[in-house]
């Protein structure tokens, strides 16, 4: 009698659907963190995540590399994202993957109560100022694609007044000793300086540039962005005289260059990262090979950084303060990767003790006890990274004059630098020198 196979068939069937299904389990298991990845929110720039990818205040990126077009979002961000401590109150700055997007935004703005307070078609960008974030966030959510990013105006600011030059400076603004005069002799720039800078356009982007003594001779160009009718802020002026002057009084580093001034900050020195965006595409398309910004925001903009990389990618040279709060990181733009960025020593050569400090400092120059023209065509006495940020625009503009490339100019400018006794976090790869 042949046995009943039956039994031992159903048996190994069960077998075989229990191996499955564990295997089967373990595939589901090892594949689901990867799918889960998928879905999440995405992080750009080292920055806070957000539900849609867009962020407010991520870091600055390494890559100095032409702008590319962003990861499409998915949705909008909140209010607490853009009025962020030290941002201009309901604004937020909209970039578009397109100028088309741009211009189908703004038809649609005025419906939407948004006011379009300004736009820069080369970023893609709109400067919007909202009651509430509930109609921004309803047309993110229908033009999702349409956006690349959406964060706060960041507030940007210009040191305070200097000292009027007969009045005592009992605390040496911030050093051990003052110069006293431009620091002219410590950097290396003697004897007569008279055709520096030739065929060299400088911009300053700053509170504007008043008529002064010591640029009498200076060709400038005027452009008001701030065009509010009101006093100019004296410190564009003080720039100028440090870069161009040619005065008994003041002494400019080239005096031969023409100067590009681009007004982005009011009476009080404030302005904001829209402005200072846009006159940086100003300059560069108006064929300046320096720009001088001796003001800052504590925070990264990417709009901002999308300037600077168009004006870097066109081989522009661009010198930014570190900044006077007594940070241990610098201001925007100078914490921008390829930004010639400068602290501010005394005539000893010491860290001026408002200096911020940080990784990415490229060097100091003098800026303490600085002699500077003013408003009203005073000669005023100041200290900052502001004046240390001007003088190196200054020798920027030489080099370029005996035909240096803009590019080779920062590495020439770190390995001739004087060393000085403290970390490069302070100080940077040292005093600026005037390469012979």
């Amino acid at each position: 009698m042949r046995p009943n196979r039956l039994p031992l068939l159903l048996f190994a069937t069960t077998v075989l659907l229990m191996v499955g299904s564990v295997l089967w389990l373990l595939w589901v298991s090892n594949t689901a963190p990867s799918a889960q990845a998928a879905l999440s929110p995405t992080k750009q720039n080292s920055g806070t995540t957000s539900p849609a990818g867009l962020t407010a205040m991520p870091q600055a990126p390494a890559s100095t590399a032409p702008p590319s077009a962003p990861a499409k979002p998915a949705t909008s961000p909140t209010i607490v994202q853009l009025n962020v401590p030290g941002s201009m109150p309901n604004e937020a700055l909209l970039t578009f993957r397109t100028p088309e997007a741009l211009a189908a935004f703004r038809d649609r703005a005025a419906a939407l109560g948004l006011e379009v307070i300004g736009y820069e078609i080369k970023l893609r960008t709109a400067r919007v100022r909202f009651r509430d974030t509930t109609a921004l966030e309803r047309d993110l959510n229908a033009h999702t694609e349409d956006y690349t990013h959406v964060g706060p105006n960041l507030i940007t600011r210009i040191p305070g007044l200097p000292l009027p030059l007969a009045e005592s400076d009992t605390s040496n603004a911030g050093g051990n000793t003052p110069f006293r005069s431009q620091g002219l002799e410590a950097i290396g720039a003697n004897g007569d300086r008279t055709n520096w800078g030739q065929g060299v356009t400088v911009a300053v982007i700053d509170s504007g540039i008043t008529s002064h003594p010591s640029l009498a001779s200076t060709k400038i160009t005027h452009y008001d962005l701030v065009n509010d009718g009101s006093t100019f802020n004296g410190h564009g002026t003080a720039m100028a005289s440090l870069i161009a002057g040619n005065d008994s009084n003041v002494s400019g580093v080239s005096p031969a260059v023409k100067l590009l001034d681009i007004r982005v900050a009011d009476t009080n020195g404030e302005s904001n990262t829209a402005l200072v965006s846009s006159a940086i595409i100003k300059a560069t398309d108006l064929g300046a090979r320096v720009i001088n910004i001796s003001l800052g925001a504590n925070g990264f903009s990417p709009v901002l950084d999308e300037a600077v990389r168009y004006a870097q990618s066109r081989n522009v040279v661009i010198v930014a303060a570190a900044g006077n709060e007594q940070l241990t990181a610098l201001s925007m733009p100078a914490g921008i990767a390829g930004v010639l960025s400068v602290g501010a020593v005394d005539a000893k050569g010491t860290q001026a003790y408002f200096s911020n400090s940080g990784a990415g400092l490229t060097l100091v120059a003098p800026g303490v006890g600085i002699v500077s023209g003013y408003a009203e065509q005073r000669f005023v006495i100041g200290s900052g990274t502001s004046q240390a940020t001007a003088i190196t625009s200054g020798v920027v503009a030489y080099l370029l004059g005996r035909g240096y490339y803009g590019p080779n100019i920062i590495p020439l400018l770190t390995r001739t630098a004087e060393p000085l006794q403290a970390p490069a976090t302070a100080v940077g790869a040292g005093l600026i020198q005037v390469p012979k």
